[in-house]
């Protein structure tokens, strides 16, 4: 009876059909709870932005470094005094500060939330993965990865990031110029895009660095231009830099930078409770040995994804990923959405595991998904969500022999290589 009862489960939990309708509850789930979002202070904040570019660009960051002066961290989204992003993301964002702001807000979710379903078809596609229960498994991952549900019910551009990255890889094969022009366009929007350089092919690498750069340096300098120089150098003197320091103590941040300083370098931070807000602290107090540890991090993330990337004989769309990736890991603070650059090396993890049906990785691979069951703010340990994107990231890095035969790609003419 046992045996027959085992035999009836293993039947259904390896039926495609069941993941299949498990990945359209969790896209049902993202796209009401999107709907039912009150407020999306962060759509807000970039249509000021767009709007103050459009009206008077030349004082349009004033707000933002008089609050990074006062307060030296970056102020709540939904604000123009919280806008620090680079003058392209305001040139982004200008098609829709024509519109109302409510309308707006709702009109930028709808586009950051196509692109990003436009770049996980592309990123499927890329994988190229016949496997039953690998193409099921690709849509509900991504559905439950809680960053892909804060990016898009925020309003964030996460998803405009993702397509362009997506893009890149979709065409590093056959047209790296045209791939690292894509690189280029994101990267002009947030930098980290551009580590995407270190997962190319060594033939298409020079190609794909130089059309990188040259569209970076082209669109920021083109978005520039209604600043004046004396704008453009004032946002990066006054805004860039100083919140490239900033070091809120809201729990929602969740970097590699605030683990090492909240567990052993003794730096508070805001949790809920009952009464409002209390500051926790660690017992320990080395801020020297954290801050020299997180940026000891960095460099050692940085250089495991060069040589994964190698060990995976320069597999473009594993090494590729896990530059992007880094985008997740360095920075000194990282909301909640901005773990979203892990989600390319999380699906791609997915689809090698079931093909090569390595269970273990697959098991560990769920253990981190885990860790971001719960919103940062509402467990006791809310740098959670860092232990685990690093989880992820080890585990990518580890299983570069995965990735050593190379995923499928098409050249142009549809004839594979």
């Amino acid at each position: 009876m046992t045996t027959r009862i085992g035999r009836a489960a293993a039947d259904v939990l390896s039926r495609p059909a069941l993941y299949w309708a498990l990945a359209a509850l969790f896209w049902m789930r993202v796209g009401i709870l999107t709907l039912l979002t009150p407020r999306r202070p962060d759509a807000e904040g970039m249509w000021a932005g767009a709007r103050a570019y459009l009206t008077d660009p030349t004082h349009m960051y004033d707000a933002a470094a008089g609050y990074l002066a006062r307060l030296h961290i970056i102020a709540p989204p939904g604000g123009l005094d919280a806008f620090v992003s680079p003058p392209p993301l305001a040139v982004l964002a200008v098609p829709v500060a024509l519109l109302p702001q409510a309308v707006a807000v709702q009109v930028w979710t709808g586009i950051d939330a196509a692109a990003l379903l436009f770049a996980l078809v592309l990123l499927y596609r890329v994988t190229k993965t016949s496997h039953p229960l690998a193409r099921p498994a690709f849509w509900l991952v991504a559905a439950y990865f809680p960053p892909l549900f804060a990016d898009v019910s925020a309003g964030q551009r996460g998803g405009i990031l993702l397509l362009g990255a997506m893009a890149s890889i979709s065409l590093e094969a056959a047209r790296p110029a045209l791939a690292g022009a894509a690189g280029g366009l994101v990267a002009a929007l947030k930098y980290y895009p551009a580590a995407m350089v270190i997962g190319t092919r060594p033939e298409h690498r020079i190609r794909y660095a130089i059309a990188l750069g040259a569209v970076l340096v082209v669109v920021t300098i083109a978005s520039c231009v209604p600043l004046g120089v004396s704008g453009a150098v004032f946002y990066y003197e006054h805004v860039f830099l100083p919140s490239l320091a900033s070091h809120n103590p809201d729990c929602a941040y969740d970097s590699v930078r605030t683990l090492f300083m909240r567990t052993i370098g003794g730096e508070p931070y805001a949790q809920p409770a009952a009464s409002g807000y209390v500051l926790v602290n660690s017992p320990l107090h080395l801020p020297a040995v954290a801050l020299a540890l997180s940026y000891l991090s960095a460099l050692v993330f940085a250089a495991a994804a060069v040589w994964a990337a190698w060990r995976s004989g320069w597999n473009p769309a594993y090494g590729m990923s896990l530059g992007f990736a880094l985008g997740a890991l360095i920075p000194n603070e990282v909301w909640p959405y901005q773990w979203l650059p892990l989600l390319p090396l999380v699906l791609l993890l997915v689809v090698r595991g079931l093909e090569r049906r390595r269970f273990g990785v697959l098991a560990l691979l769920v253990l981190c998904l885990l860790g971001f069951y719960r919103q940062p703010c509402e467990i006791i340990f809310p740098n959670l969500w860092t232990l685990a994107s690093i989880g992820i990231f080890v585990l990518g890095v580890w299983q570069n022999r995965l990735f050593r035969s190379g995923l499928v790609w098409e050249d142009g003419d549809g004839a594979q290589r």
